[in-house]
């Protein structure tokens, strides 16, 4: 039996309509064919096949955001470290040291409530060998500023404020090559010798470090789920060009990532609208840019990004009418649990009424709302759930570079 405190909030994560972790614990009807692939995929990740991506693709209010949360949970289960990472204004895919921030700060170990990766760190700490594997991996593979952090932070007795600091760099609050050489005269006293660090050009190796890291602290992988990949939508071409080309680098084994899944989730208009449209699709315009700006040798990886997008993405259709009445009824038990009432059985006309052409989010908060009102005035309400407009973006005319959001009319 379900206890009142956990139906209760199991009702308000509902009736919020923001998916959660909570919710896909629950709620995972009609889904199981698509949760048998990630299985099969996490295994092949889990047992040394390096890395896998997988592009999920589905119309507005289809559940997309609910599945990576299905994920994450399939993951953990599987002794994943995970790190979602919504896209945003303040997230855009095309500058890896704040999509590196996102995902670190995120990130969730298996068998922890908090996030973040300190206990990996502090599990170097204590085991010397590992700590040298460590350290050996990002000398001879990574930007040499990444291991002299680590050797810093590992193994000197500096103040807790530079020990702050480093384990900040290492977390994507990255600091000049000047303060860690200071840092380094004051533990070791010896001059530091590295090499210039640029943010644009050697952030992926942090990435690659931290998926290392994880894998040496006992984890079996990696998992990195990108909602909402249709925000390129909103980036001006170049801006897109480079987000592609971040994508190829947690695609591509070739670019030194380890056993790591990743998983874009994007809006069904990420391709009609941009990818492969009639006229002016990313397809061609992206690639004439990159030629322009003399960037061609760049064009090919481009290719193959937009290749996979368009061919090996999995799609999440809607429920079938039977999925969304099981999930409806679950939800009317829910509730009658929350609030402990006998909560109507008869709801298969509402439901009916909901499991139509109408997103899945929308069927769920209307009968959520229908529930509510009986409880509240014992009477049957008439419910109409109404179809929210996506706002998308488009291009205004005489401007070649930029997206901007769509204004509905009226």
């Amino acid at each position: 039996m379900v206890e009142q405190f956990d139906a209760r909030k199991t009702i308000e994560c509902l009736r919020s309509g923001v998916s959660s972790g909570h919710l896909s614990a629950i709620f995972s009807y009609g889904r199981e064919a698509a949760l048998e692939r990630v299985g099969r995929e996490l295994t092949r990740v889990q047992s040394g096949a390096g890395v896998i991506s997988l592009v999920v693709k589905g119309n507005f209010g289809n559940g997309k955001t609910h599945f990576l949360n299905i994920i994450a949970r399939k993951a953990e289960e599987m002794n994943f470290a995970v790190s979602f990472v919504p896209l945003s204004k303040e997230t855009p895919f095309d500058k890896m040291d704040r999509l590196y921030r996102r995902a670190a700060a995120n990130l969730l170990l298996p068998g922890y409530t908090q996030p973040g990766f300190a206990p990996l760190l502090e599990g170097l700490k204590r085991d010397r060998m590992k700590a040298e594997e460590v350290l050996k991996y990002a000398g001879h593979n990574l930007h040499p500023k990444i291991e002299a952090v680590l050797r810093n932070y590992l193994e000197s007795d500096s103040d807790m404020y530079n020990q702050h600091v480093l384990l900040g760099d290492l977390a994507g609050d990255f600091i000049p090559v000047t303060q860690l050489r200071s840092i380094n005269r004051m533990n070791f006293g010896n001059t530091l010798s590295i090499s210039r660090f640029t943010v644009k050009e050697n952030t992926f190796d942090y990435f690659r470090f931290l998926a290392y890291l994880i894998r040496a602290g006992g984890c079996a992988g990696w998992v990195i789920l990108f909602d909402e990949f249709e925000q390129l939508m909103y980036l001006g071409i170049m801006a897109r060009a480079n987000a592609y080309l971040n994508a190829a680098r947690f695609m591509s084994p070739s670019f030194g990532m380890t056993a790591a899944y990743t998983v874009f989730s994007a809006s069904s208009n990420l391709w009609s609208e941009l990818i492969w449209r009639q006229k002016n699709s990313d397809y061609d315009t992206v690639p004439q840019k990159l030629a322009a700006k003399e960037r061609q040798h760049e064009i090919p990886t481009v290719r193959e990004v937009l290749g996979s997008f368009l061919k090996d993405n999995l799609f999440l259709d809607k429920l079938s009418t039977f999925d969304v009445n099981r999930m409806l009824w679950s939800v009317r038990e829910y509730h009658a649990q929350a609030y402990d009432w006998p909560a109507p059985v008869d709801i298969d006309r509402v439901a009916a009424s909901l499991a139509g052409d109408k997103p899945l989010r929308t069927a769920i908060r209307s009968m959520v709302e229908y529930l509510d009102l009986q409880y509240l005035y014992d009477e049957q309400p008439d419910i109409k759930a109404g179809m929210p407009e996506e706002i998308l973006p488009v291009k205004p005319a005489g401007d070649e570079d930029k997206l901007e959001p769509a204004i509905p009319e009226g």
